[in-house]
């Protein structure tokens, strides 16, 4: 299990097209995290078919789903509103990825069952590379 969802993050990261800027970057992101949440419901679903979760686990990843999800619309509304204000620099959307990432900290369901564990860290490490990416294009600065 760790191995797959290992290799589903490699590759979540790895897929995106190169960004130019830091807007493109952060929506980017946004769609990255986006793909995480949808593959990480097809795993839960899987596993609760299987009997790997049980109702409560399959109910505290739905809440992790829906917080994320609410937490990545709120970031990619205001990630748009900034960038129709004309800022193009990463200082711009920068805080914007942290307050993202506090979001769904300060939201989520706290789970000491390592395999619920084990789905919400393929969508956190997409959800901290959004600030990553941001910072990382050249010229954006």
């Amino acid at each position: 299990m760790r191995r797959f969802l290992g290799l589903f993050v490699a590759v979540l990261l790895l897929a995106g097209c190169p960004v130019t800027d830091p807007y493109r970057a952060a929506i980017q992101g946004s769609s990255d995290v986006g793909q995480a949440v949808s593959s990480a419901i097809k795993i839960t679903a899987s596993y609760y078919n299987t009997g790997v979760f049980g109702d409560a686990q399959k109910a505290t990843a739905a809440k992790y789903f829906t917080i994320v999800t609410d937490c990545n619309t709120s970031f990619r509304k205001t990630v748009v509103a900034v960038h129709s204000e004309g800022h193009k620099g990463a200082e711009a959307f920068l805080p914007i990825a942290e307050s993202f990432v506090t979001c769904v900290k300060n939201s989520a369901p706290v789970s000491a069952d390592p395999k619920v564990a084990s789905v919400f860290k393929a969508i956190d490490t997409a959800i901290n590379s959004v600030s990553l990416a941001i910072a990382s294009v050249k010229g954006g600065q």
